[in-house]
This record gives structure tokens, sequence and C-alpha cells, in this order.
């Protein structure tokens, strides 16, 4: 087996942009605002790869997941973050703005840190050597779980790993990445290579939501009259007792488009239970009313009338209060009704599906390189 993979870097960004799902990859269609998704390679592959690492690193916690060669995927582990992992992924620095007219939002809580013996190293980033933002503390921060996550994997593997994909829920900003790719340095993978959705697309994408479309290379010998599968919408919601993460996602040929996002600590379960039942639910509510808005122009003069896809993934995936609040919102927009469960067997877990996702994608990625 090789030491890694040698990923060409593309950055991917949220608003307005697309990425086009294949055998692969997911191939960027066009550019603008913050860059997501992130995968981590040292070296060249020398042979097949016998398997693909994912981390997905969400608000609280980290997660690690295998892809093997023979088809099957391990979840290797959840590593709970400290108090300074988790005021570093809540840093709120990542400003989405506008998608399509309709505000969009980031909006994380800051851990209050008063009377902790880390008081100095947290918030003196002259002692860390930091630029006086709080970067290099953050850095740190995301070392210490990356480092977990490797050396679980690792212990499960009986081997080294220099390759790994990491995924976040949030559109992040070029700060974090930067924040980042320093922590990735730090335990000895290299520096992104290549940049991906975040968790809501990696799950759409894991669970085979995404349309087939055929051009004249692919009908010859075939029936003339296979169609294309249409364009549709698709709800992804990252649901966590830290946040709540939704995308609204165009989807076509593969082809997956942010066109709206909305990422809030206050809408997390532990958010809103510390607010009155009906005030909890009248803001969450009014959240994914928001995002759902429809109809949805298409770019083509056309509007997409219909949600056809819901993606439901997080550790507070089963939670009542959001599956109410959505029946309410989505009553009228859905169309069928899909969840997490959709065609595989058994049903992909929903806190790992990400992490799962990007380590097929990780394997998938380094063996294409090797085969090229």
């Amino acid at each position: 087996m090789g030491t890694g993979a040698n990923c060409v870097q593309s950055p991917y960004h949220v608003t307005g942009s697309t990425w086009q799902t294949t055998s692969t990859h997911f191939r960027k269609q066009h550019t603008p605002h913050s860059l997501m998704f992130v995968c981590f390679s040292v070296g060249w592959v020398q042979g097949s790869t016998d398997f693909g690492v994912g981390f997905n690193l969400a608000l609280d916690y980290g997660l690690a997941s295998v892809y093997l060669e023979n088809g099957t995927t391990v979840d290797i582990a959840k590593v709970e973050g400290g108090q300074v992992y988790k005021a570093a992924m809540r840093l709120n620095d990542n400003n989405i703005g506008m998608i399509n007219g309709r505000t969009t939002y980031s909006r994380s809580e800051q851990i209050n840190f008063k009377q902790s013996f880390l008081d100095n190293y947290i918030y003196s980033p002259n002692r860390l050597g930091g630029d006086g933002n709080g970067n290099n503390a953050r850095s740190r921060a995301l070392s210490l779980m990356l480092k977990a996550l490797k050396t679980a994997t690792e212990s499960y593997l009986d081997s080294k790993i220099s390759n790994a994909e990491v995924v976040v829920p949030f559109p992040a900003s070029e700060s974090y990445l930067h924040d980042l790719r320093q922590a990735v340095a730090s335990v000895s993978l290299h520096m992104p290579m290549s940049a991906q959705p975040p968790t809501g697309i990696i799950a759409a994408r894991a669970h085979g939501m995404y349309g087939k479309c055929f051009d004249d290379l692919d009908l010859q010998g075939h029936d003339k009259s296979m169609k294309n599968d249409p364009e549709q919408l698709i709800l992804t919601i990252d649901y966590s007792r830290a946040a709540l993460t939704a995308l609204l996602v165009d989807e076509e040929c593969g082809v997956f488009e942010n066109r709206r996002v909305i990422h809030d600590t206050r809408l997390g379960l532990n958010g809103l239970h510390q607010l009155g039942s009906i005030t909890a639910t009248d803001l969450l509510e009014t959240a994914l009313r928001n995002i759902t808005q429809l109809p949805l122009d298409d770019g083509n003069g056309a509007g997409l009338k219909y949600i056809s896809n819901l993606v439901i993934i997080g550790e507070s995936a089963g939670d009542p209060r959001l599956h109410d609040t959505l029946r309410r919102v989505l009553s009228e927009q859905l169309e069928p009704v899909t969840t997490v469960k959709s065609g595989f067997s058994p049903p992909i877990d929903p806190v790992f599906a990400a992490s799962r996702g990007v380590a097929w994608d990780c394997w998938d990625r380094m063996n294409f390189q090797v085969n090229e």
C-alpha cells in the first residue's frame, strides 16, 4: 500500500456554488464566497489503496469512519471535544451573506470561560503567537481533535494513516480553513488538496440522492428515449445539541448547488431547551419556514415548487420536536418524503453519515489517481 494521495487543490465556495458528483469527485462549476470542505493527503500512492478515512468535525465532537477495500464501512470513534475545541468551533467568522436575494446566516454563541484556568491561553493570542483573533488557539484546538481521531483510526487499522478527508457541518470561512490547515500539518497530515461541500450534501450523496443524465456517448448502443432525471430540491439538516445547520440544495444531473443556508447555535437541542417550549418551537418553525419558502427560481425562468428529498443527520436527528416541526412546515412542499434510510441496507447511522460518505470518497479518489 502507498503512503498517500496527491489531490488537486480546488477551493469550493458556498454562495451560489455547485458541485458535480462523479465516481471520483465533486467538480466545481462556479465560485463565490466561503470554502467548506477539504481533502488532506501526503505523497503519492504507489499502488491500490486498502482503505479511505473520513473525519467529521462537529461543533461538540469529532467522528471517524473508514471505508475498506471490500466495500464495508466501519465507524471508528465519536470523540467528545473539550471546552477549548467547542469554543474554537464556535468562533463567529462564518459570514454566509445572501443567496438568491434571501438573507442566510451563521450565528454561534461564544462559550464563556470566565474563572477558567484556560482564560489566559484562550484570550491572550500574543502568548499563543496568534494574530489577535485567536486563530492560533483554534488551530491548536482542532489539532487535538484531529490527533484523537487519527489515533483511534490507526489503532483500529493497525496501520499508520497519512490521508483523510475532513468535513464540517457549516460553510467554512477562509480564516477557519487557514487554521484547519495548520492543525492538519501538526498531526502529520498534509495541507488540503481539494475541497467538497459540508456534511448535508455529503450525506445526500451517500444516500444516492443525485440524478443521472445522458449524452450522446452514454446512449450509444442504448435506448435513445432514455431521459435525464429531473432537477430536484433537497433539504439537508445536520442537527445536534450544539446547532441546527440546514441547507436547501438544488440538484440536477449530479450537480449540487447551495441555494439557502442556516447555521445557528440558538436552534441546537441545548439552546432550545433553555427556552420555553412554545418559544423554542416558534423559533425553530420560523427558521425552517424561511429556508423552505417556495417556489424557488431555477435560473431558467421557472420555479421549483417541491422539496423532493429530506436528509436528517447528526446526533439529534431523531428529536421529536424537530420531526413534528418539519411535518408542519413541509406538509405541502415535500414529495415524496425520503429520510436517511433511502435505499441502503442497513440504513446509515445519521451520526456517522457524513464521515462514512467522505471515507468512501477518500478511498475512491486515491484509487482513481492510481489508475490515471
